[in-house]
């Protein structure tokens, strides 16, 4: 993958899509898998994303690789906890780049 440089307001829609992906189903998904790294790959290589966008985007990937893997979601004592989490994630990220966008 090679870095890009895309704006905010693209950065908000590729948010949606990663949040998105929270609603699948439970089980392995190597496709949707990929598009998520990528998504978490091209928004912390943006100039404007600070460290805790970072983190939090790191976060949202783990848990996304937990509920589209083969088994380690049925571990899981709430796959709707876990949904949200990834949602959660997404929202607070989203905020905050609006904010920023706002502030500009």
């Amino acid at each position: 993958m090679k870095h890009r440089a895309i704006s905010q307001d693209d950065a908000l829609s590729l948010l949606d899509e990663l949040r998105a992906m929270a609603s699948l189903e439970p089980g392995p998904d190597p496709k949707r898998l990929a598009r998520a790294k990528e998504i978490r790959f091209l928004l912390q290589g943006q100039d404007w994303a600070s460290l805790w966008m970072r983190d939090k985007l790191d976060e949202a990937y783990r848990h996304l690789e937990i509920l589209l893997s083969a088994r380690r979601w049925r571990d899981l004592l709430s796959v709707d906890g876990l949904r949200g989490d990834i949602k959660g994630i997404c929202s607070r990220i989203a905020k905050s780049l609006s904010a920023r966008a706002r502030a500009v």
